[in-house]
C-alpha cells in the first residue's frame, strides 16, 4: 500500500498537479483573452497562479496516492508486459470522464476545444502510466534501500489526515494475507484472482469509455 500511494502521490502531484495548471496556463494563452479572471469549473481563477494552486497540487497528490494504492491491488492479475498500459486506459477513460463534461466553463470557453479535450485526457492516462511504471521499477529497491524508500514515500506525508480508513485498509489487508496463508485458501485465489481482476477491469474500461465518447462528442 505503501509502494503504490507514494507512486501514485508522485505521479498525481507532478502529472496531475504541475501538468494540469502548465495545461491550463496554454490554454489560457491560446483562448480568448475575455476567460482570463473567469473561474473555472474547479474554482480557480483562470490566468492567475495563487494559492488555491497549492490546494489543487495537494488534492491531485492525495487523489493519486488513492488511484496507486488500487493499483497495486489489481496489478497481479495482470500480465506484468501489459500492466502499464493497462492502467494507462484506465486512467484515460475513467480519468477522462470524470474530467470532461459539456456544461460549465472549461470545455465551452477555453479553446482550441480540441486542445483542451485531449489533454485532459492525456493528464489522467499519463499519471496513471507514471505512477505504474514506478510501482514495477521502486518494488525492487523498496524497503531494502531505506533512504530511496523515505525519500519516494515523502508525498504519501499528506495522507496522514485520511490515517483512520487508511488503518482500516490496512488491517483489512493483514486478515488477507493471514487467511492466505492457508494452501486451500491461496490455491483457489490464483486461479479466480486473475480471471476476475482482469474482467472487472474490462467493465470498467468498457463503461467509462462509452461516457468518455459521449462527453466528448457533446463538447465538440
Amino acid at each position: 500500500m505503501l509502494l503504490g500511494g507514494a507512486a501514485g502521490a508522485w505521479a498525481g502531484l507532478l502529472v496531475g498537479g504541475v501538468g494540469g495548471r502548465l495545461a491550463m496556463f496554454l490554454l489560457r494563452l491560446t483562448s480568448p483573452n475575455y476567460v482570463r479572471g473567469i473561474k473555472s469549473d474547479d474554482e480557480f481563477e483562470i490566468g492567475r497562479f495563487s494559492t488555491d494552486t497549492v490546494f489543487l497540487l495537494a488534492l491531485t497528490t492525495v487523489a493519486g496516492a488513492f488511484v496507486g494504492i488500487a493499483y497495486v491491488a489489481i496489478r497481479r492479475a495482470l500480465p506484468v508486459a501489459w500492466r502499464v498500459g493497462a492502467w494507462a486506459l484506465i486512467g484515460a477513460t475513467v480519468g477522462g470522464s470524470l474530467i470532461l463534461h459539456a456544461d460549465g466553463v472549461d470545455f465551452n470557453l477555453l479553446e482550441p476545444t480540441g486542445l483542451a479535450v485531449a489533454m485532459f485526457i492525456a493528464i489522467p492516462a499519463g499519471g496513471a502510466a507514471l505512477m505504474a511504471l514506478w510501482v514495477e521499477r521502486w518494488e525492487r529497491w523498496w524497503f531494502t534501500d531505506r533512504r530511496r524508500t523515505i525519500v519516494a514515500a515523502l508525498p504519501s506525508l499528506i495522507l496522514v489526515p485520511l490515517i483512520l480508513p487508511l488503518l482500516v485498509a490496512a488491517a483489512t489487508v493483514v486478515v488477507v494475507s493471514v487467511a492466505a496463508q492457508n494452501a486451500t485458501v491461496r490455491s483457489a485465489a490464483a486461479r479466480i484472482g486473475p480471471p476476475i481482476g482482469r474482467v472487472a477491469l474490462a467493465i470498467v474500461a468498457a463503461l467509462s469509455s462509452w461516457a468518455l465518447f459521449n462527453d466528448i462528442t457533446e463538447i465538440l
